[in-house]
């Protein structure tokens, strides 16, 4: 019998184990692994995509929208002395920040008391839409009502306290005639529905200065001793008081009102005179300060000092550790419109740090809301820049029992 070639042999075995691999391999697909037994390995995880951090920890913030957080950080003026006053209704669709009520507003006390209720109830009165962001207890995020209540010919309401100018006060000299002064104003303040005064005057002003009469005194240790007397007057009367006009307006060119003014003082005497009343707020724990509108060459030669980060973050929370709410000055003032359309002032405004952005004239709010929210839509300001200024917003409306 003729024995076969051993290359004929070596072909066949090869053939058939790569027969037997081909069944293997189809075995193993069709089962799928099922039933392979305690060897088989596990399938792998399918890896879950990442989720964003939310801009907020602050379990309101986090929910709302940018169109949302922009309204919180508003503070508005509006036209008219009746309750049907359109910002009646914009306070049904809308969440806003706060409400300024100005002299042109107020025609009496009681007319003033019932304006102020009116509107209270309009931001009640309407219930959040499905999208709408709201309190923990269901209930809107009401606004603050806001008043400009200096003192003397200085006050916006004529006939409530407090009747002396911060001048007066200043040339008395005591800290007790200071408290009960700012604790006067704020108990009839907040008994005619309001939550803030933008008071007291903390600079540090001599009689020739364009805020002469509206601050104490022209020495920086007697105007921080009576503006933290002040502040303890606002906190005992219940109103959360915002001094301003950071970093200090005593020595200003002229009022930010009338157009663009200049501080000249170097950084040295800036911080040794005009810083001392702002640094007693702060230690004071004041909810809130005012930033001035003015340029102050020792730190931005070009940009008033609301809309300058070195003046809005860097000086106010780094130097000063300021942790409260920082309210821009009105920026439908001369200084800003200058330079400045009201928009683009509040875009840098939010940029550097402010937390409530002031806008007196209705002509120009929705301007300003729309110019936020396309800056941060599209990454000029930072969502958690926005969300920053919302929290602490809302943390102060907590603080005064406005949210839970």
């Amino acid at each position: 019998m003729q024995m076969p070639r051993l290359g004929t042999t070596k072909r066949r075995i090869a053939a058939l184990i790569v027969l037997g691999a081909v069944a293997v391999g189809v075995w193993l697909l069709l089962s799928d692994g099922e039933g392979a037994g305690p060897e088989a390995p596990e399938q792998a995880a399918e890896p879950k995509p990442d989720r964003p951090e939310p801009v907020s920890k602050d379990p309101i913030v986090s929910e709302m929208t940018v169109e949302e957080q922009v309204d919180q950080v508003l503070l508005v003026g509006f036209d008219g002395t009746s309750p049907d006053a359109e910002i009646a209704a914009e306070l049904g669709d809308r969440q806003l920040g706060g409400v300024l009520v100005r002299a042109e507003n107020w025609t009496s006390t009681d007319d003033g008391r019932r304006l102020v209720s009116a509107l209270a109830d309009a931001a009640e009165s309407s219930e959040p839409g499905a999208g709408d962001a709201a309190s923990k207890s269901g209930d809107r995020i009401p606004p603050l009502f806001v008043a400009s209540q200096e003192g003397g010919e200085y006050r916006s309401f004529p006939n409530v306290p407090p009747a002396e100018r911060a001048l007066d006060i200043g040339r008395e000299g005591s800290a007790d005639r200071a408290e009960a002064w700012a604790l006067e104003a704020s108990r009839t303040l907040s008994s005619l529905g309001f939550h803030r005064n933008l008071f007291p005057v903390a600079d540090v002003a001599t009689l020739d200065s364009p805020v002469a009469g509206r601050a104490f005194a022209d020495d920086s240790a007697l105007v921080a001793e009576l503006t933290q007397a002040a502040l303890e007057g606002c906190d005992d009367g219940g109103l959360a008081c915002a001094p301003l006009h950071f970093p200090g307006l005593g020595a200003a060119s002229q009022d930010t009102a009338d157009g663009p003014a200049t501080v000249s003082l170097d950084a040295g005497a800036l911080t040794s005179r005009d810083l001392e009343p702002f640094r007693a707020a702060a230690a004071e724990k004041a909810p809130a300060i005012v930033l001035s509108l003015a340029l102050y060459p020792a730190f931005d030669s070009i940009v008033p000092a609301a809309l300058a980060p070195a003046v809005a973050t860097d000086l106010l929370r780094g130097e000063v550790g300021f942790r409260g709410v920082a309210i821009s000055d009105d920026l439908g003032a001369g200084a800003v419109k200058a330079t400045y359309s009201v928009p683009d002032a509040a875009v840098a405004a939010l940029g550097a740090g402010v937390d409530l952005i002031q806008v007196g004239s209705p002509d120009d709010q929705q301007g300003v809301a729309n110019a936020l929210v396309e800056a941060v839509e599209s990454g000029e300001v930072p969502a958690e820049r926005l969300a920053q200024a919302a929290e602490r917003v809302l943390d102060l409306k907590r603080d005064l029992g406005l949210v839970e």
